[in-house]
């Protein structure tokens, strides 16, 4: 039976919200805009800020919090619609920070804590009627930055759901906005490329990209490779960027050149260096004239490179971040180039990037959601020309890994033929192949670890890059490539029939971006058959031709004798509409599979 048509068990799972919220959205009088549980800088600069999303005046007057923090509006109060209050834990320091301009400070401080890692905080009126309760959380699906990294969590909409994580969002503000609405993310300049794993003639580097149709001016903005370190290079004075243009800042490494952002070579802060075997992020921050921090403009993180290859935002400007296929700073430089071009290197003034690196390997086809009595499965294929080992050859034991959606190490010593496949089995591989009749000339293997989620989440494919040596101080290490994502979703723009009723989720074309939804397609065409074979005479002996589907995998089989087993002769090139492969003058019977 042909894999398409394979039917795996149904997997269920129980999902528990991070956040709960009795108030029904629809009659809520009063709602939680924004608060500060853990503050980067002063531990008592916390604060929580109601919010009236109503079209009604609300008396809070007598209102207590009965979990989180302690406190009650003991004097009249009434919020209007709109308005927005204030509970600080220590309204001097608060009032120090924030001024006191445009912000209603409940009278008094509130007891207790908003705790680091996440609670409960109910508020009710004085007869004990709920009014508000919601559960917040510095993990998971919740915004990171205001766990302690100089943001603060917002609400988005206070008249939404409460309980959906992505109703929240980290401050675009420094320190946040108590008393206003925040201004929401900033869309001005973007971290747009980085090159973080770099041997001459490249260095580390970062390029900007101005998304607005105006110049904007990034005199006194702040880049760094840390979210909780943000003040480290500092861009110069007269520093512009065109519109809808890009500017390069390079490390300078060892210069003392103050136009780098690692001028000592050493990478000790305020210079700073990327971290190629660690991964690391990137961060860029807007400042005023006396270096006050004031937005958030871009963060973007990333994942060990490979020696050479960037990282960046794909579609150009606007997309996420991944692996591009080559450097795009500005010059035509590649890692073949001799060391004496650095200095060329370096005047690059940034340039569209690349389109994302793709293969040598990629998810074909993704078994997420099997219906009843069927198995998940995931199915990569190589791509390449070349027979690919699926480990380091100079450290076998080193081998290729699948994670976050399942987890599985590949097994030694396997080699992937060109445009061979592999399937990833949650069962053993010799009852998954018995099962669904597949060829033994198709490599299964498994059993994996976890379960496809049937609500999506993310599968990645990663290779080993070589260990770590002496005297690098994390020497032994060995940083794992991505070679592959995907985030795949069982709800439209991405297809909706793999979620359950039959059919895999399948890559349309090989070179197609994971990542993008367009790439792929329910697999439910037709079970596969045979092609019609032609013997056509040559002077050497005969031909086999035949017609090919797109995309499709053949491979040949010869019986020496009628009624003896059939042996596997290789894969037949399948570049067009036909195929052809010459068995010459070999007597026997043929015939041509489709795995």
């Amino acid at each position: 039976m042909p894999m398409r048509q394979l039917l795996p068990f149904l997997l269920l799972a129980v999902l528990v919200p991070a956040l709960r919220c009795t108030t029904l959205a629809a009659t809520r009088s009063v709602s939680v805009g924004e608060l500060n549980y853990r503050d980067a800088e002063d531990t008592d600069v916390e604060f929580l800020e109601l919010v009236n999303p109503g079209t009604t005046s609300v008396a809070l007057t007598g209102a207590q919090f009965t979990s989180g923090i302690v406190y009650t509006f003991a004097s009249a109060t009434t919020l209007a619609p709109g308005e927005r209050i204030v509970l600080a834990r220590d309204p001097a320091k608060f009032t120090q920070r924030y001024g006191s301009a445009g912000i209603r400070l409940a009278p008094g401080a509130y007891t207790g804590r908003l705790s680091d890692s996440g609670e409960t905080v109910t508020l009710s009126t004085g007869a004990g009627v709920e009014l508000l309760s919601f559960t917040y959380s510095p993990s998971g699906r919740w915004p990171s930055r205001p766990n302690g990294l100089g943001s603060t969590l917002e609400c988005v909409d206070p008249n939404g759901d409460l309980d959906d994580p992505d109703n929240w969002r980290a401050s675009s503000e420094w320190q946040g906005s108590p008393g206003r609405p925040g201004a929401g993310p900033q869309r001005v300049v973007v971290i747009n490329e980085i090159l973080a794993h770099t041997d001459p003639p490249f260095e580390d580097a970062i390029e900007l990209y101005n998304l607005t149709d105006k110049p904007v001016d990034l005199s006194g903005w702040y880049l760094s490779n840390k979210r909780s370190n943000p003040r480290k290079y500092r861009i110069p004075n007269g520093t512009v960027i065109p519109a809808k243009g890009y500017r390069v800042f390079y490390e300078w490494a060892g210069t003392r050149n103050p136009t780098g952002f690692n001028p000592s070579g050493t990478g000790d802060a305020p210079d700073f260096t990327f971290s190629s075997a660690n991964g690391d992020e990137g961060v860029l921050m807007s400042a005023d004239s006396s270096g006050n921090l004031k937005f958030w403009m871009d963060t973007v993180s990333f994942e060990a490179s490979a020696n050479g290859i960037p990282f960046g935002r794909h579609p150009n400007g606007t997309g996420r971040f991944t692996t591009l296929q080559q450097q795009t700073f500005g010059t035509e430089l590649s890692m073949g180039f001799p060391v004496e071009y650095l200095g060329l290197f370096r005047t690059g003034n940034g340039a569209p990037n690349a389109g994302p690196l793709i293969g040598p390997m990629v998810f074909q086809r993704i078994q997420y959601h099997p219906p009843l009595g069927g198995d998940e499965f995931v199915e990569l294929r190589n791509i390449t020309s070349l027979t690919l080992p699926l480990f380091d050859p100079l450290y076998p034991t080193n081998t290729w890994r699948l994670r976050d959606g399942i987890t599985f190490d590949l097994p030694t010593g396997l080699l992937l033929e060109p445009n061979a496949r592999l399937i990833v089995a949650p069962i053993d591989p010799t009852v998954f192949r018995t099962r669904y009749s597949i060829p033994s000339t198709t490599l299964i293997v498994g059993p994996y670890t976890n379960a496809l989620n049937n609500a999506g989440e993310r599968l990645a494919l990663y290779r080993p890059d070589p260990p770590q040596l002496p005297p690098h101080p994390d020497a032994g290490f060995v940083p794992y490539i991505l070679v592959e994502e995907v985030d795949y979703s069982p709800t439209a723009p991405w297809p909706v029939e793999p979620d359950g009723t039959g059919p895999a989720l399948r890559r349309r074309l090989p070179v197609g971006f994971a990542e993008d939804p367009a790439s792929w397609e329910a697999d439910v065409s037709a079970p596969a058959t045979a092609p019609t074979i032609q013997m056509v005479p040559t002077p050497t002996g005969a031909r086999i031709r035949f017609a090919t589907a797109p995309g499709q995998l053949y491979r040949l089989e010869r019986q020496p004798i009628l009624g003896s087993a059939w042996t596997d002769a290789g894969l037949i090139p399948n570049t067009g509409s036909t195929a052809e492969v010459d068995i010459g003058t070999v007597p026997g019977f043929y015939r041509v599979r489709v795995p």
